[in-house]
């Protein structure tokens, strides 16, 4: 599973973050994504709470 981010949608809720730190963090004033982070249950919840949809999952 790869989770991919569309910084042109993305209008920073910051729901990712405050949900699933472990996975969704902001490192060097990058967003870093590591799917290694939680189980893919917990990571797909997640990016369904995206509210703008800018995170999308690729199997």
């Amino acid at each position: 599973m790869k989770v991919k981010w569309d910084d042109k949608i993305c209008i920073h809720a910051g729901e990712c973050v405050k949900n699933l730190p472990s996975v969704f963090k902001v490192v060097d004033e990058k967003f870093v994504i590591d799917e290694s982070g939680a189980s893919e249950d917990k990571v797909k919840h997640v990016v369904g709470l995206c509210p703008s949809g800018a995170l999308k999952i690729e199997d």
